[in-house]
């Protein structure tokens, strides 16, 4: 049986993540709402660094195990991480830059609604959001995932 690549992991978690924090936000539950929205944008975001921007999981080393995060080479070859937001959206923007994808790398670039957003929220007892907040996270992972499907589809970075 082959295996599930990891961008496929990735755009899987994409979607799922993003109908929970519909579901969330529907039900007044904007922590984990804006939660997930960020884990939504982060899965879509790692599988277009697979699959479009020669990021890869391959072990740092030789003979190394998998890494736990997509990686690029920086100019001296050492592997760049692409961790969480809101660094992964700078990371994806760069790196977007001067390629196809003009329509992803204007939404990268025009707006930071994850700026603030921070992976360790999810232990505390969740930041006061505003409707406003919550709105711009909602429309920027609703447009990254409509980006995402597109690439997937035409198999070419919108």
């Amino acid at each position: 049986m082959p295996q599930t690549p990891p961008e496929d992991h990735f755009a899987q978690a994409a979607h799922r993540h993003y109908e929970d924090a519909v579901y969330l936000h529907d039900d007044g539950r904007l922590p984990n709402a804006d939660h997930h929205y960020g884990f939504s944008v982060e899965c879509a975001l790692k599988s277009l660094l697979l699959r479009h921007l020669n990021a890869t999981m391959a072990p740092y080393k030789p003979g190394g195990n998998p890494s736990p995060w997509p990686w690029t080479p920086d100019a001296h070859g050492k592997p760049k991480k692409h961790g969480h937001l809101p660094d992964l959206w700078s990371d994806v923007a760069t790196l977007v830059h001067g390629r196809s994808g003009s329509t992803l790398a204007g939404m990268l670039n025009s707006s930071a609604p994850f700026a603030t957003w921070d992976v360790a929220d999810r232990y505390h007892g969740g930041p006061s959001l505003s409707t406003t907040t919550m709105n711009e996270r909602k429309a920027a992972a609703a447009q990254i995932l409509t980006v995402h499907q597109q690439t997937l589809i035409t198999g070419i970075l919108q």
